[in-house]
């Protein structure tokens, strides 16, 4: 993914007309991003980690606002569930699952996912979390990390298609 600073955060967030509360309520903070070539999505979440905007960068760069519940709650025990993320194939304990929710702007309608809670997708797919390692371990997948981040990106072109998002940047623009 492109590394971005604060001002040009800023100025995609305008471009791609987030509401302007969100906008105030994000926080960004680049200077803890130490792997940019490592991700192909990063969510950059509001202080209440309840909703925020994913950035996720295929041949351009989008930006999509989300809402997202975590700890999904099983209503016949009340126990946390876990869950396998629909972004990345991870699978997550209870306590680390949740549910992401995009609106789609030219009709309204919702799509939900469940999702790594930390929607850190990247970082799973390389198995360069302990997260990971618990979950190749739950799946007996025989995929290679190259194969795992390839389907990552085809679940993220998927999404950007069904949620009809234009690009905040285009390929050529981007640095």
């Amino acid at each position: 993914m492109k590394r971005l600073d604060r001002e040009s955060f800023a100025t995609l967030l305008r471009q791609a007309r987030i509401k302007p509360r969100l906008m105030r309520e994000l926080r960004f903070v680049p200077e803890e991003i130490d792997n940019w070539d490592d991700l192909e999505m990063l969510a950059v979440p509001t202080r209440s980690k309840n909703e925020g905007v994913l950035l996720t960068q295929l041949d351009d760069l989008y930006i999509i606002p989300y809402e997202l519940s975590i700890g999904l709650k099983d209503t016949a025990t009340g126990r946390a569930k876990p869950v396998v993320c629909d972004f990345c194939y991870t699978w997550q304990q209870g306590g680390k699952s949740g549910r992401i929710t995009f609106h789609r702007a030219s009709d309204g309608h919702t799509f939900t996912y469940l999702c790594c809670a930390d929607l850190r997708c990247s970082l799973h797919v390389r198995n360069l979390t302990p997260e990971a390692a618990l979950s190749r371990t739950q799946l007996h997948e025989d995929l290679t990390a190259e194969q795992r981040i390839a389907r990552l990106k085809d679940n993220l072109k998927r999404l950007v298609i069904t949620l009809a998002i234009q690009p905040a940047v285009q390929a050529d623009s981007i640095e």
